[in-house]
């Protein structure tokens, strides 16, 4: 699934942060968003997901927009979506986080057992209540709420900050795989940049909600390229 964004205007109420963005998501690949602390990052994210409203230009699938659709609408054209923050239901049980994202599919249970086939921590943690999760551990059920629905287009809001090392090489792991499974996806990177960056293709920075560069992520793997890039932001 090809994402296709093109003069990109979004934001909050009267507060515009996108100011005629582009960007593309090749089928099958993983492409990286860089930018500094209030670059636009998250609102991309969410306006693609359609938790904010595009106020001009367009987001399409395929070929097909989806700029008027909203968040539900979005998640049955095969996008999902992982925040950065809020992204379980910390006051259900793991089981139930699953089964709440599971329940709009006949074959629930099968879905249930494969993500804990894919994800066995998720099933020794069962019965505990989200919140009781380890960060490792709840970002791990974050992301498997995402997948339980099978989508073809993965959006991932910094899902490695403040991890463990050993749960982001798990997660990078995953996501690795996702990709060469066919499943499209975006990643956000503020932390663990250089990881990230090695199994992606394509790295489109952004600042002031604007387009500034895109290239190939093996580019910004260079001694010292992404640095140079980084503190070129303001």
């Amino acid at each position: 699934m090809k994402l296709d964004v093109s003069g990109l205007h979004s934001g909050y109420g009267k507060v515009t942060i996108l100011h005629g963005l582009n960007f593309v998501a090749e089928a099958g690949e993983i492409t990286c968003v860089l930018g500094p602390n209030g670059a636009g990052k998250s609102t991309l994210m969410k306006t693609i997901a359609g938790h904010l409203p595009v106020d001009r230009g367009d987001i399409a699938l395929d070929g097909v927009s989806i700029a008027k659709l909203n968040a539900l609408q979005t998640t049955r054209t095969g996008i999902a979506y992982v925040p950065q923050e809020q992204n379980t239901f910390v006051e259900m049980t793991v089981r139930d986080n699953l089964l709440a994202s599971a329940l709009s599919f006949s074959d629930t249970g099968a879905r249930i057992d494969n993500t804990y086939e894919r994800f066995p921590i998720l099933k020794e943690r069962s019965n505990q209540l989200a919140s009781t999760l380890s960060g490792g551990e709840r970002q791990t059920l974050a992301v498997a709420n995402a997948l339980i629905g099978a989508p073809k287009l993965l959006i991932l809001d910094e899902p490695t900050a403040g991890l463990a090392p050993i749960f982001v090489d798990r997660i990078v792991d995953w996501i690795c795989e996702l990709a060469e499974s066919g499943i499209t996806v975006i990643w956000v990177v503020e932390q663990n940049p250089e990881k990230i960056l090695k199994i992606s293709r394509t790295t489109w920075m952004i600042d002031a909600g604007r387009n500034r560069e895109t290239l190939p992520s093996a580019d910004l793997l260079q001694p010292g390229r992404l640095e140079e890039m980084l503190l070129q932001s303001h």
